[in-house]
């Protein structure tokens, strides 16, 4: 007895070959943990490849110009991962004009090498992913510089390409049911167009005169019930604009004066259009996503006399402003636009989440001072010679307009407008002045040679990568 005690004490008492022992019980846990972390490793390996596969496909689905059905596109993707052709892929997908919205969520089953011992058959590898891509509504005021400049340094030959070249970007198949563009042509001033200039003052032409009479004799004689009675001619349509109606908000149309019909450098200038406010064939194009049409209007530009970039802004930033809708209405019921049936209630108010409004300038010259005849001229037309010297007046110098042109652009931009300006062939001091109209020092382009084209073309490629946040 004392024997055996004595071996059992010797034998607990025995550490030697200790660790063999522990580790033949500890082989199959420790292969477990070691095998079940590679098992995890690449576990995770293969959810990454599967997350990055579905982001993709995703992407594409989501993009407006997929054609593709997108539960066969995502498919495509995933196809290039691991087991991905094995993918169980649940889709939620929304589909409207200008907006896409795709989610996905994509679940493949992994076999484990090792963990498969502990009774662990698979391991679930998820991935989900969404994306959308939404056009805003877009409205466009090209305001476009048809000074007499512009045929000196052959501007107007490069504009017109260039112009057209832009609108078919924007315009372009995909964008054209979300986008309106008002063409805003500005020489001295800018021309309503003669239906668009009555329609907005509320001008009625004396019943037993015609329109085509009155155009052709230049005589506009008003009806004793027209609510306008301050046309004086029918040679064009612009409104004077005194320094308030620069200020922020709409003008009172009809307290406005009508511009004169009248020249100050171009009466016998070869190449060029005499008149400070250009005639109908140059007139504003209102709110339209007619891609002929707004061709059409830019080919039949001609170069006249003036640069009122002021005048041209305002009346772009009025296009483009909640506070005329009803002036264009009016100028659409009186046939002198022809708006777009789904784009009736625009302009958009200024805080509307579904649209981003845009002004494109391009000039080529310095913000002009603003003259005017005075007696013993005509006051208000002078077909015969230009008004210089003793029969003019000056009602606003250069700087005051430029002081203008500033603050259309302050409160434009301050109304969420996006702008973006081209100077054609000036000097730095007047590109500068130009530029600081401009969203952002980027959106300012000053273009010398052959650019013009480029600068549109970028210009078209920024509008399409901002997205409106608000």
């Amino acid at each position: 007895m004392w024997r055996i005690q004595s071996h059992l004490k010797r034998f607990l008492q025995e550490t030697r070959a200790n660790i063999p022992i522990l580790t033949a019980v500890m082989i199959v846990p420790m292969v477990l943990l070691a095998g079940g972390a590679i098992d995890m490793v690449r576990q995770e390996q293969i959810r990454i490849a599967l997350q990055d596969a579905l982001d993709r496909g995703v992407l594409a689905a989501a993009s407006l110009k997929q054609t593709e059905e997108p539960r066969a596109l995502i498919k495509s993707y995933l196809a290039n991962v691991s087991q991905g052709s094995t993918a169980a892929l649940t889709l939620k997908y929304e589909d409207k004009l200008n907006f896409r919205k795709v989610e996905a969520s994509a679940t493949i089953d992994y076999a484990p090498g090792f963990l498969k011992m502990a009774g662990v058959k698979k391991m679930p590898v998820e991935a989900t992913s969404s994306a959308q891509e939404a056009r805003s509504n877009i409205e466009l005021s090209m305001v476009l510089d048809i000074s007499g400049s512009m045929y000196d340094n052959g501007g107007i030959n490069q504009l017109k390409p260039a112009a057209k070249a832009f609108l078919d970007i924007v315009l372009k198949e995909e964008l054209r049911p979300v986008t309106s563009v008002n063409i805003v042509p500005f020489a001295g001033t800018v021309n309503l167009g003669y239906d668009a200039f009555n329609a907005i003052s509320g001008f009625i032409l004396q019943k037993d005169k015609t329109e085509a009479e009155a155009k052709s004799t230049g005589v506009c004689t008003h009806a004793s019930n027209s609510p306008y009675t301050r046309r004086n001619h029918c040679y064009s349509s612009c409104f004077e604009m005194n320094a308030s109606d620069f200020q922020e908000g709409i003008p009172n149309f009809k307290t406005l004066d009508q511009a004169p019909h009248f020249s100050v450098y171009n009466i016998s200038a070869a190449g060029k259009k005499p008149w400070w406010c250009p005639v109908d064939a140059a007139a504003v194009t209102y709110m339209t996503n007619d891609l002929d049409l707004l061709k059409k209007k830019i080919d039949a530009l001609d170069p006249y006399d003036g640069t009122g970039t002021a005048y041209g802004m305002k009346w772009a930033e009025l296009l483009l402003n909640p506070g005329m809708r009803k002036p264009i209405a009016a100028v659409a019921a009186a046939g002198a636009a022809k708006i777009p049936a789904g784009m009736t209630n625009r302009p958009a108010d200024f805080d509307d989440a579904d649209t981003q409004k845009f002004i494109v300038l391009m000039t080529d010259g310095q913000i002009g001072f603003q003259p005017r005849p005075k007696a013993p001229s005509d006051l208000y037309v002078n077909t015969k010679q230009n008004i210089t010297g003793n029969i003019q007046k000056v009602v606003y110098s250069e700087g005051e307009s430029a002081s203008f042109y500033k603050k259309v652009c302050d409160y434009s931009k301050k109304e969420g407008i996006i702008i973006f300006t081209i100077a054609f062939k000036v000097s730095t001091a007047v590109a500068k002045t130009i530029a600081e109209c401009a969203s952002d020092p980027s959106f300012a382009y000053k273009v010398d040679g052959l650019d013009m084209a480029s600068a549109f073309e970028s210009i078209a490629t920024s509008m399409q990568k901002i997205r409106l946040v608000r």
